[in-house]
C-alpha cells in the first residue's frame, strides 16, 4: 500500500465536539489505535475555514483540542495571539527551542575546567601549536592544575582561589618562572573559553580571574594576618546580616560565609578543602576531621577541632541537606565564587583593607589560614607543631610565622641591663671538712 492510499482521508465527525472532524492513517498506530489527524472548522474575519490541528502521535486528543480551541477563541475575540493552532504551534516551538537554549546554556556554564582543557582547549592548541607546547601544557595540567580547580566549574574559580594556588605552588618549592607557566596556562584556557561558542552560548563570557591577581614575588609571601578585633568584627557583620536579609538564601548565604570564616580561623582549613569537606570526614566523638589525601593534591591529614568548630559543625549537621554528602552546598555553578565574593565585599565594606596598597598584603579569604598559624605562633606553639597543624611538606613554608614566637632572646639581653649578682664563694675540696653540710 502506498502512502498516498495509506493516508486517504476519509473524514469523521469527533464525536461530542461541534467542528472539529479526522481521518484515520491507514497503517500507523498510536496505543493501539491508528493514528488520527485532527482539524478543525471555524469563522475567522467572517469567513467559514478550516485549519488542520495535528496527529493524535503528536499530542492531540479529544481533551486537549477542545481546551486549545476554547483558549485561541477567547484569544480571537479579544484581538490576542495567539488565535490559531498554526500561531499555537509556532508558539509552542519557541517556547521548545527556548528551554533547548536555557538548557544549553546551563550545562555550558557549568562546564568544569577539566572538562573545557580536553574537549576544547587541547584540540584547539594542538592544531595551532606545535606538539611539544601542548604536551607540556597537558603534562602540567595533570600534574598539578586539575588537581587543585579541574572539578570547578569555569565561573567558580576566582582570582582568590588562584593566589592560593600560586601559594601552593611557592609552597612546593617552585621557582617564579615555573609558576608563571602554570598561571599562563590558566589564562590561555580562559581566554580560549572566552572565544569559544557551544549550542549558541559562550563558555565563559565573564572577565578572566587571572585579570585580578598579580604574581606574588618568592621573597615576598603573603602575611597578613587578623586581629582578634578584626576577626570579631567580619563574625558579627556577618551575624548582623543574617538577622537582616530580607530571604532565607540571602540569610543562608550570610551563615555560609559566617561558617567558613569561623572554620578557616580555628583549623587553617583553605578554602577548596572547606568546598570539598563532606560529612562522613568529620568525627564528633573524636572531635576531628579528615582532609582527604588526594592525588597531587597538598597533604591531608587529620585536623583537630576545638569547641566553637564543633558546636558550629553540630548546629549545620542539624539542618543539612541530606541529598548532599557536603557540608557546605553549593546552590548551583555561582555558590563556590559566592562565599570568596562576599568576604571580598564585606571586607572592603569594613574597610580592612584601607590604605593597603601591596597587594600581597590585602586582606582575602587565604588570610584566615595565615591567621591561625599566625595565632598559634603568638600563643607560644613551638614550630614544628604549626607545621604539623597547617599540614605543610616542609618546615620551609612554616618558618614565615617563627618570628611572632615569644622566645627568650629578648629576656636573655635584658639580663645585661641587671645589675651583677655578688661573685659566689668557692669552696675548695680540702676546705670540705669545715664546710656546713655534705659536699656532693
Amino acid at each position: 500500500m502506498s502512502e498516498h492510499e495509506a493516508t486517504k482521508r476519509i473524514w469523521k465527525r469527533l464525536p461530542g465536539t461541534k467542528g472539529i472532524r479526522f481521518f484515520e492513517h491507514a497503517i500507523r498506530k498510536h496505543n493501539r489505535r491508528p493514528d488520527r489527524y485532527f482539524s478543525v472548522r471555524w469563522t475567522r474575519n467572517g469567513r467559514d475555514v478550516e485549519e488542520g490541528i495535528g496527529w493524535s502521535s503528536e499530542g492531540w486528543q479529544t481533551d486537549t483540542i477542545i481546551d486549545a480551541r476554547h483558549t485561541l477563541q477567547k484569544n480571537y475575540k479579544r484581538g490576542l495571539t495567539p488565535s490559531t493552532f498554526a500561531e499555537l504551534r509556532e508558539e509552542q516551538e519557541k517556547q521548545r527551542r527556548a528551554r533547548e537554549a536555557a538548557d544549553a546554556a546551563e550545562n555550558v556554564q557549568a562546564m568544569t575546567f577539566r572538562e573545557f582543557f580536553e574537549r576544547y582547549y587541547v584540540p584547539w592548541k594542538r592544531d595551532r601549536r606545535k606538539r611539544r607546547t601542548w604536551l607540556d601544557d597537558l603534562k602540567r595540567a595533570n600534574h598539578r592544575i586539575f588537581p587543585f580547580m579541574g572539578d570547578l566549574p569555569l565561573d567558580a574559580i576566582t582570582s582568590e582561589l588562584l593566589e592560593e594556588y600560586m601559594d601552593e605552588l611557592y609552597a612546593d618549592g617552585l621557582a617564579d618562572g615555573t609558576v608563571l607557566h602554570h598561571i599562563a596556562i590558566v589564562r590561555s584556557v580562559f581566554n580560549r573559553a572566552a572565544n569559544t561558542t557551544v549550542h549558541g552560548v559562550k563558555v565563559f563570557p565573564g572577565v578572566s580571574p587571572v585579570d585580578g591577581i598579580e604574581l606574588p614575588r618568592s621573597d615576598n609571601p603573603r602575611t597578613r594576618y587578623l586581629t582578634r578585633d578584626e576577626a570579631d568584627l567580619l563574625l558579627q557583620s556577618c551575624r548582623e546580616r543574617e538577622a537582616d536579609a530580607p530571604r532565607e538564601s540571602i540569610a543562608a548565604s550570610w551563615r555560609d560565609l559566617h561558617d567558613a570564616i569561623v572554620l578557616s580561623l580555628n583549623t587553617g582549613l583553605r578554602l577548596g578543602e572547606i568546598q570539598r569537606l563532606e560529612w562522613a570526614d568529620l568525627n564528633f566523638f573524636g572531635q576531628t576531621l579528615t582532609v582527604r589525601q588526594m592525588r597531587d593534591r597538598k597533604p591531608g591529614g587529620t585536623v583537630p577541632l576545638n569547641k566553637v568548630v564543633t558546636d558550629m559543625l553540630k548546629g549545620r549537621l542539624a539542618v543539612r541537606d541530606k541529598s548532599t554528602p557536603l557540608v557546605f552546598v553549593p546552590k548551583g555553578a555561582g555558590r563556590y565564587r559566592k562565599i570568596s565574593h562576599m568576604f571580598r565585599d564585606l571586607v572592603l565594606e569594613l574597610g580592612l583593607n584601607a590604605d593597603v596598597t601591596d597587594s600581597s598584603q590585602k586582606l582575602v579569604f587565604h588570610s584566615l589560614r595565615h591567621s591561625f598559624a599566625s595565632w598559634l605562633a603568638l600563643a607560644g606553639v613551638d614550630i614544628y607543631r604549626i607545621k604539623t597543624l597547617m599540614r605543610h611538606k616542609t618546615i620551609t613554608m612554616t618558618m614565615r610565622y617563627a618570628h611572632l614566637i615569644p622566645d627568650a632572646s629578648r629576656g636573655a639581653v635584658e639580663l645585661l641591663c641587671a645589675p651583677p649578682a655578688a661573685s659566689p664563694k668557692v669552696l675548695y675540696l680540702h676546705h670540705a671538712k669545715t664546710a656546713d653540710g655534705p659536699v656532693y
